[in-house]
């Protein structure tokens, strides 16, 4: 069994500071603002401002998470098997930090080519920029807490305070980029590499943030070395994590649950000024009340779940996702936005819901796998989990870009420029219909999950048994 770096509490009624989980949580706004400001804007960037075939646009994002192939195994294992003073984790903070801002940048400040290839090629290799410093941050980060911790409900009042950063994070990713857009005028190249520069600054002074506040955290040194390969590694590791039932079951949760949220982020923008016909200010102001929703009900779920259990709150949170999901069927042009912000409670109480539970039941897979086998495979799980997480971010815009080229979509028109029922439908398909099927077959999925708070409290006193 890894040891720990110095002496600390394991004990699984160990409380942390409140601090540590504060400043830990903060590295997840640069995360989320990274993720949602790339998500939420890149077609319409790409598209309406580039000059790019919606098919095209579409591509280049799927085939730039093809990166993700090789780096998330790879930094997965890495950041398991280092060896450093300050953490095997902590190291790649600063790294992954510099490489997502420096992306984020370059990105929405992309030259506009004759060719509309030659600016595609640059996008894709700005994304494969940005799928690095991603990975490079978010696994080890990720991987974190089941190292801080053995206490089966302090895994989710962690992560609950990381959901207020990643609320924080999307709220500035979607309404205060859309509020910027709106007010120094959305149709100029300047006014996006603003947007782009601002939001770099952001992602990289939270992320140091996260670095330097968990100086004191808890954490495990890798086995000592095996004298296997690093291929070899890697089929040990990942072998390993395939073979775990628990997380089987939860990848499948996550992904189907993960395509609703993806298809859903990929067409906000386009459906709001094309469907709803409606500007950035009331994507904003959606985007805030989504904010304001998932801080309020946060603590809610982990009480919720402490009394009912991890699973009884995510089911909660994939049926209100359904419900969500298909209300926007009933939706119209210039749509109250009274109805819109009663719609941005659900997504508060889902989000949370689906984010909080599905970390904190990944930690307790790690932990459990950790005492009955001895190994401490943080960064191979998580790795796995990113990968999931980034596949379906990859192929929604897929689906909407191909969507859109099939139903005749006019790149050449302003956004905002209203292209008929055909777009109108497919955009409804990405925002209603998909999203609700994806949430579906997720809470099918859920009922099949079996670990509990005994059983992995039941490996703990086992693995404390045997040492």
């Amino acid at each position: 069994m890894a040891t720990t770096a110095e002496p600390a509490k394991s004990s699984t009624e160990e409380t942390l500071p409140f601090g540590l989980k504060l400043g830990w949580a903060t590295g997840a706004l640069g995360v989320a603002l990274l993720m949602n400001g790339i998500a939420g804007l890149i077609l319409l960037w790409a598209i309406s401002m580039l000059g790019i075939d919606p098919w095209l646009a579409g591509l280049i994002i799927a085939v730039s998470k093809l990166f993700d192939v090789v780096t998330d195994p790879v930094i997965g294992l890495w950041s398991d098997r280092l060896r450093h003073p300050k953490g095997r984790r902590r190291p790649f903070l600063t790294w992954g930090a510099a490489i997502s801002a420096l992306s984020f940048a370059l990105l929405f400040t992309a030259p506009v080519f004759e060719n509309q290839y030659l600016t595609a090629a640059y996008v894709f290799l700005i994304l494969c920029l940005y799928a690095v410093g991603f990975t490079v941050f978010n696994i080890p980060y990720l991987s974190m807490p089941a190292e801080m911790t053995d206490n089966y409900h302090e895994r989710s009042s962690i992560h609950a305070y990381r959901m207020v950063f990643v609320a924080a994070g999307a709220a500035i990713g979607s309404a205060g980029f859309k509020f910027a857009l709106e007010g120094l005028g959305p149709k100029e190249m300047q006014t996006w590499a603003i947007v782009g520069l601002g939001g770099a600054t952001i992602i990289l002074l939270s992320m140091l943030i996260a670095y330097f506040s968990t100086a004191s955290a808890r954490f495990t040194n890798p086995e000592e070395d095996t004298g296997q390969t690093r291929f070899e590694q890697l089929q040990t590791e990942f072998g390993a994590v395939a073979g775990n039932p628990h997380f089987l079951r939860l990848i499948g949760v996550k992904f189907s649950q993960l395509m609703g949220v993806s298809t859903m982020g990929a067409g906000m923008a386009y459906f709001f000024v094309q469907y709803l016909q409606l500007d950035f200010i009331a994507l904003g102001w959606f985007g805030l009340a989504v904010t304001g929703a998932t801080i309020v009900f946060a603590p809610i779920l982990v009480k919720f779940s402490k009394m009912y259990g991890k699973k009884a709150a995510y089911f909660v949170a994939a049926a209100i996702n359904i419900v969500y999901a298909l209300s926007w069927t009933l939706s119209e042009a210039n749509e109250p936005m009274l109805n819109i912000i009663l719609r941005s409670v659900l997504v508060g109480i889902a989000f949370g819901g689906n984010v909080i539970m599905a970390m904190s039941m990944l930690t307790d897979i790690i932990n459990e796998d950790a005492n009955r086998t001895g190994v401490r495979r943080e960064g191979a799980f998580t790795a796995m989990y990113s990968f999931v997480e980034k596949l379906t971010a990859a192929i929604a815009p897929l689906i909407l870009g191909v969507a859109l080229t099939w139903v005749g979509f006019d790149k050449n028109l302003d956004y905002d420029v209203p292209q008929g029922e055909d777009v109108n439908n497919a955009l409804l398909l990405v925002m209603a219909w998909l999203p609700a099927l994806f949430y579906l077959i997720a809470a099918i999925l859920l009922t099949g999950y079996r670990l509990t708070e005994d059983d992995v409290n039941a490996s703990a006193k086992k693995a404390k048994a045997s040492d």
